[in-house]
């Protein structure tokens, strides 16, 4: 029986920046990763303050 990890969180770079290290290592392990997204970004800031969807000017 193959274990599954099911990781959810709320924005789509918080895998990397807060548990990508733990899925990696069990990952590793052979354990299926389930990744769930709860939204797709559209308030946050990226570098230098631009938002996703709006071109800069």
């Amino acid at each position: 029986m193959t274990r599954t990890l099911l990781a959810v969180h709320a924005h789509p770079d918080d895998e990397s920046t807060s548990t990508g290290g733990i899925l990696a290592h069990y990952a590793s392990l052979g354990t299926r990763i389930v990744l769930v997204t709860c939204t797709t970004g559209e308030l946050g800031d990226a570098p230098n303050g631009a938002k996703p969807l709006h071109p800069r000017t």
